[in-house]
């Protein structure tokens, strides 16, 4: 469910289709499997990402984390460590969680 969720928000917001979605997103994963650990990586996102783009990464990482229906508070740890990390506060994790809540 979070995989086909990851798919839709790639669609959404970059205007592909499918294919090119799921060639993205394999290169992510392998990517991923060498990217540095999550303070640096979110370093390097915050540098080179305006605050309303780091605002709607967070949402869309809110939104994967609910696909399944199932809050889990390893998750919630995770996104309100990557949000700050983001510099964004709580109560903007919290917005963000919500407007993916809506969705």
């Amino acid at each position: 469910e979070e995989v086909e969720h990851i798919d839709r928000v790639l669609m959404a917001r970059h205007g592909l289709g499918p294919f090119d979605v799921a060639r993205l997103r394999s290169e992510a994963e392998a990517l991923e499997e060498v990217a540095p650990d999550t303070v640096r990586f979110t370093r390097a996102l915050k540098a080179a990402t305006a605050l309303e783009d780091r605002s709607a990464l967070i949402e869309a990482m809110w939104a994967v984390a609910l696909a399944d229906g199932v809050r889990d508070a390893e998750e919630d740890r995770l996104l309100r460590m990557v949000a700050s990390l983001l510099g964004l506060t709580d109560v903007e994790s919290g917005l963000a969680r919500r407007r993916a809540e809506a969705r």
